[in-house]
Order: C-alpha cells, then structure tokens, then sequence
C-alpha cells in the first residue's frame, strides 16, 4: 500500500531550505538521491511494492524491502545556525513564546532579527534570483525547464512551452563561503548557556 506525502507550510520549507543545502553540500549520496528526486522519480513508499512471484510447490508472494537511505553529514547545517544565532539571535526568539507580547514588541524584535539574519546571508552566501524577469510581468517557459527551479501553479497541460504571470522570481545560491570547520567536536553546541559570576 502506497502513503502519500503531506505538503509542508511556507515556514517549514524557508528553514529546512538551508539544512537541506547544506546535507545536499555535504554528502554526495544524498545529493544524487535530491537529482533523481528534482528528475521525478518516486520514493519506495509512494509507489506500490513491487511483488515477484516465485514458481516452488505453491504461489507465494515476495515483497521487496524499501531501500535504506544513507546518513547525511549535519556539520554545514549546525554552522549555520550557529551564525544566525550569533549575529540576530534567531534560535532565541524562534525558542521563546510570544504569545503574551503584544504585535508590536514583536515587530520591534523582528526588525532585529530581519538585520542580523540579511547580515549572515550576505557575508556568507551569494544569492540570485532564478528569473529576472520582474513579478507580475508574463515569461515563457521553455519546454523541458527544470522542475526544481520552475514550479508551474494552475493548470498545466501537454509538454510546453508554457505561457504564463512570474508570481515568485525565486531563489538559487551562486556561491557559498562559510567558515572552514575544523573541529566538529562542538557543532552541536548553537550558543553556550551565559552565568554571570
């Protein structure tokens, strides 16, 4: 029986974007399964099991087993939360609850964060646009476009080109240039607890 995969919210995909980046940086078995996924192809578990029938004294089914995906390396993902942390204290206010400040003492905080986090991004990373073509104008999409770099919404038929209004000009990373870690011992560790003796 095949399961079906649930879409996630806006939120959930910005923050997994940079863990994924870096998982797919940093090991290259995950990065050929992400190009085999971005080409289409399924997961095990959202296709119906393959089932061989083997001739003996009787019929019997054989169930082949899901293939089990390989470790990925965490490092360039725990960096960079460790740098977003240090320069607009993301993790501290993601961590607290809001619930009792009022909108405005959390817009004042956001403005703080929004500083710091635009700071990290752009001494780190180098990031483009996909399409330069300004939001809300209409563009053209080639047939055989790359699905992980276009995502076409409404009612797509046949093969392309596709005519059509650029709602979100997108995002890519030209170039990267985070710190060279050379001690992974402490990765784990985002911000040290703070005493005051």
């Amino acid at each position: 029986m095949k399961n079906t995969i649930t879409p996630m919210g806006f939120f959930s995909r910005f923050f997994g974007a940079f863990l994924q980046f870096f998982k797919y940086l940093g090991d290259g078995d995950y990065a050929a399964r992400c190009k085999l996924v971005g080409e289409g192809q399924l997961f095990s578990t959202e296709v119906e099991p393959t089932v061989v029938y083997e001739e003996v004294d009787i019929i019997r089914e054989i169930e082949v087993p899901s293939p089990v995906l390989a470790s990925v390396n965490s490092d360039g993902a725990m960096q960079l939360l460790q740098l977003f942390q240090q320069e607009a204290r993301l993790i501290d206010f993601l961590q607290e609850p809001i619930d009792s400040y009022t909108d405005e003492e959390v817009g004042a905080a956001s403005r703080q964060i929004h500083l710091g986090c635009s700071k990290t991004l752009k001494q780190f990373f180098e990031i483009t646009t996909i399409s330069h073509v300004p939001e809300g104008e209409s563009l053209t999409i080639d047939s055989g476009y790359n699905p992980k770099e276009y995502k076409l919404e409404g009612r797509v038929e046949g093969q392309g080109p596709f005519r059509g209004t650029l709602i979100h000009a997108g995002w890519k990373v030209s170039s990267a240039r985070l710190p060279q870690v050379t001690n992974t011992e402490s990765l784990s560790i985002l911000a040290p607890a703070e005493v005051e003796v």
